[in-house]
């Protein structure tokens, strides 16, 4: 029994000695003309019921017992702090942050701008602020998931054990129009073949055209977080290709008196995986393949320059595919 308690007693201060997640509050939206009372409350529970990052979210009652302890009455007083307020806000130990929106009408449309308020100093988080002019609130409520994760305070994205393949970016001049499909099927065959769970090709051109996304080679990491959500992806495949080619070279043999001609293919590039939850690269894995299709033993009499492309994109993709596949699983 006295072991028992004695263990009993040790968790118990364990638990109450562990720290929790940071604290964080969201204040009433602070409106600036143009709102009633009720587009506030439906912004307030918005907000409320979108913001993560990881925090643990207080009440509303805590969040104005917290105002009224430092001698505030509306969110308003919190935009613009002097040194005493600061140093009384500092005083709270309760709550790590407080998240400060501000909206207001500009004819038919609503800017709304948020900003992470750190309670210790009473500052302003330069990194974590950011604006949206939208239409309405509606708009604004499918827009806020990417909004939040901008400044770290949006839902870590479920993993799903699936990843998506973007159209390939093409670096090569006069490249011919069948190699990003090609080299993207020739793709997801192989990885396929390890095993790796993907979108359908087609079903991601069709979502990301839908929603009108394209030249993704040079995009915010909020962007790819929007599209992994789209797709329902853990990690985005991205190709690239910078080299492409395939040479024709006529040679007399003057023994034979008969014109010999070879063929020669070149193909290179990398292989992007991006993050799906931070937007971020993971890795960039590079390509490389020559190939002499004098070699080949199959008769290519009757190949036309498509068939050339494809015997060079299937022999580039085995070893680099194998290097993919430990990235995504």
């Amino acid at each position: 029994m006295k072991k028992w308690f004695l263990t009993f007693l040790f968790l118990s201060v364990l638990a109450y000695a562990l720290p929790g997640a940071d604290k964080l509050a969201v204040a009433e939206p602070v409106a600036k003309g143009g709102l009633n009372p009720q587009e506030i409350e439906a912004l307030w529970s918005m907000l409320e019921s979108s913001v993560d990052g990881g925090y643990e979210l207080i009440s509303r009652s805590a969040v104005k017992s917290m105002m009224t302890e430092i001698g505030f009455t509306t969110s308003s007083d919190l935009v613009e702090l002097n040194s005493a307020q600061k140093a009384k806000l500092g005083q709270i130990k309760t709550v790590k942050y407080i998240f400060l929106p501000t909206v207001s009408k500009l004819g038919s449309r609503l800017n709304v701008s948020f900003m992470l308020l750190d309670v210790s100093t009473g500052e302003i988080d330069p990194v974590r602020k950011t604006s949206e002019t939208v239409g309405s609130l509606d708009e604004l409520s499918d827009k806020l998931p990417d909004i939040l994760n901008e400044i770290g305070l949006g839902r870590a994205a479920k993993k799903r054990g699936i990843s998506a393949i973007l159209s390939p970016v093409i670096r090569v001049k006069g490249a011919p129009d069948y190699l990003p499909e090609n080299f993207n099927t020739a793709l997801e065959n192989h990885l396929l073949e390890h095993k790796i769970r993907l979108q359908n090709l087609q079903s991601v051109a069709k979502i990301l055209k839908k929603n009108r996304i394209d030249n993704l080679y040079e995009a915010e990491p909020s962007m790819f977080m929007r599209i992994g959500k789209l797709l329902r992806a853990d990690y985005l495949v991205q190709p690239s290709i910078n080299r492409y080619s395939i040479l024709m070279k006529k040679e007399y043999i003057k023994a034979s008196k008969r014109t010999r001609v070879s063929c020669i293919g070149n193909i290179g590039g990398n292989i992007r995986i991006i993050s799906a939850q931070t937007g971020e690269l993971t890795a960039s894995i590079p390509f490389s393949k020559r190939v002499n299709f004098d070699d080949i033993n199959d008769d290519t009499d009757d190949w036309t320059a498509r068939d050339y492309g494809q015997y060079l994109i299937d022999q580039a993709l085995p070893d680099v595919c194998r290097k993919v596949t430990q990235q995504l699983k």
